[in-house]
């Protein structure tokens, strides 16, 4: 049993009794707890609302130290402003329903919004966003919610439940990379306006926190189908939305997409007809800016206002110097290494022995405490630190053992090494903002100690997410971001044949998909944990993946701006941004 669960009465009845209070279910019980070893977060919202009114205006600053992670100003803020954000763009769309990468999720949270959130620094609490309260069946499998009736969209068209079922139907019906997260959905149903009923294929103890994704964004859908959007079958050839919500958005949220340049910039402005109370900023920028060095001069001089993709080197001498604020938050990012399994494209990495003995080889310390600074942790497998089932399987965890890698290397027949082509984004930051360049060297010097000849291959980091993403890399190195707060966020499209991330390298193991497919179903904690751990243990043994670190974010803040704390989903909230004159 955990908290808010529901009994099993009627829907009828459930209906009936709509309870005026909120229905607050915890991922820690749910999930087992969410990074055990400390807080993660700085608050970016106050507390959550008595009753279901508009969400309020930022907390007034203070001119007091920073709490840990957030940026603050000595001065009353200025209303307006443009806050320009520098970073390495890795935008492919910003259609909520098939965004999937590092960038989008800024801008999708904040033109559209969710059924539930987060407020951090809580994130093990669901809080609501559009739905006011719900309900959830004991067994899992049924969960009801209702809407406030108070929210219009950027068009000024009245949030539905129409609006909900078509969002969540044409997230599951584009068969892109998110769809997946939409797949355990059986039916939904709208008793009447401003209620949704969700029935779920199978039990999942997941779902809530599931619907933090930005991906279960809820969109305008009388918008969406003027501009050729469609929720039904064969949405996946027939849907012609993509290109103009790659433009425009249809959201709710404080902020409305304004213009996207591919590599270049994305721009948001206030959206006029916002619900809620209004964001301070007028509008927000993101500028592709690849280069670090050129991040931290645009800072300096003001040009811009936060620059997300500083290496550990540059954060050390920002702080030094005194000219910025260092936002510092626990993410649930993971960067790892990806070994295709196939021999058409793995060639040697097709042999499990071949990938043991490259994971044995990596020299996991000297990634984190002299490229990172030591700003990480390593879980032992893809699934971060801190979720239900990591402790478990910390035994698990590859070491570095070079005399073991090349044992496993002469098992294979494979004594005097082989060739190996590792791909990475050239120009590139990795999570927790690593040069590419500087890893994927770091990689290749490590496994050259066992006869491995690398050679480094450069791509444009578009390109090479796609060729990853289409299965033509012998190797590559990568980074996660969160989905939802929960391992099954990790577990499915890692563990699962045919899945995101495991497609891209033809990784198949049934054992570890039912370990991990179960796991979701249940709701005590401890078999959970068992579940995911055992799971683990068989990943990591067919070393598909090979987990290289999870950092601690480290984004520089310019001294004019308050309310700055980093979100492990949508890495920033932006509508709790304020400039100071």
């Amino acid at each position: 049993m955990f908290p808010r669960q529901e009994s099993s009465r009627t829907l009828a009845s459930a209906l009936k009794t709509r309870m005026a209070r909120r229905h607050l279910l915890r991922l820690g019980a749910m999930g087992g707890g969410l990074l055990a070893t400390g807080s993660l977060l700085v608050a970016c919202r106050g507390g959550a609302e008595a009753t279901p009114t508009a969400r309020p205006a930022a907390e007034q600053p203070t001119p007091t130290a920073a709490p840990a992670g957030q940026a603050t100003a000595t001065a009353a803020p200025a209303a307006g402003g443009t806050f320009v954000i520098a970073r390495l763009t890795d935008t492919i769309t910003l259609d909520p329903s098939r965004q999937y990468e590092l960038t989008s999720p800024i801008v999708v949270g904040a033109c559209y919004e969710r059924l539930v959130n987060i407020q951090p620094p809580d994130i093990k609490t669901i809080v609501p966003e559009l739905a006011r309260e719900w309900e959830i069946s004991e067994d899992v499998t049924t969960y009801t919610f209702m809407l406030r009736d108070d929210v219009t969209f950027a068009s000024g068209n009245p949030l539905t439940a129409a609006d909900v079922i078509f969002s969540f139907h044409r997230l599951r019906e584009l068969k892109d990379n998110p769809s997946w997260l939409a797949e355990v959905i059986a039916k939904m149903e709208a008793p009447d306006d401003h209620t949704v009923v969700i029935t779920l294929t199978e039990p999942n103890a997941a779902f809530l926190a599931m619907l933090v994704s930005p991906n279960f964004s809820v969109l305008d859908s009388k918008v969406v189908k003027e501009h050729g959007g469609t929720d039904q079958p064969g949405a996946d050839q027939s849907d012609k939305a993509t290109e103009w919500l790659n433009q425009n958005s249809a959201g709710s949220g404080p902020f409305i997409l304004k213009s996207w340049v591919r590599e270049t910039e994305i721009v948001m402005e206030r959206n006029p007809n916002y619900w809620g109370d209004p964001p301070a900023l007028e509008r927000v920028i993101i500028r592709h800016i690849a280069d670090p060095t050129t991040q931290r001069q645009l800072l300096e001089s003001g040009d811009v206002d936060a620059a997300h993709n500083l290496d550990a080197d540059i954060i050390a001498e920002l702080e030094q110097a005194g000219t910025v604020n260092i936002v510092r938050g626990d993410t649930l990012d993971t960067e790892y290494f990806a070994m295709h399994t196939g021999q058409d494209v793995g060639k040697e990495l097709a042999d499990k022995r071949v990938r043991q003995a490259l994971a044995y080889a990596i020299d996991y310390d000297g990634i984190i405490q002299q490229i990172l600074r030591g700003a990480a942790v390593r879980p032992p497998s893809v699934i971060p630190a801190g979720l239900v089932g990591v402790a478990e399987a910390e035994q698990y965890k590859y070491v570095r053992d070079v005399e073991k890698a090349k044992a496993l290397l002469a098992e294979a027949g494979l004594a005097d090494g082989f060739d190996l082509t590792l791909t990475y984004s050239s120009g590139g930051t990795e999570v927790g903002g690593v040069s590419s360049e500087v890893l994927a060297s770091k990689i290749a010097d490590d496994l050259s100690q066992i006869g491995v000849r690398v050679t480094l291959d450069p791509r444009a980091p578009d390109v090479r997410l796609a060729d990853y993403r289409a299965g033509k890399l012998q190797c590559t190195i990568s980074g996660w971001t969160p989905d939802f707060l929960d391992s099954h966020g990790w577990a499915i499209p890692f563990g699962v044949p045919g899945e995101a991330a495991a497609r891209r390298v033809a990784y198949e193991n049934q054992e570890v998909a039912n370990l991990f497919q179960q796991a979701v179903r249940v709701a005590d904690p401890a078999e959970r944990a068992r579940l995911y751990a055992e799971g683990q243990r068989l990943l990591n043994e067919d070393a598909p993946f090979i987990c290289l670190y999870q950092p601690r974010a480290q984004v520089a803040v310019a001294k004019s701006v308050e309310g700055y704390v980093f979100n492990p989903v949508t890495q920033i909230d932006v509508a709790q941004l304020r400039k100071t004159s």
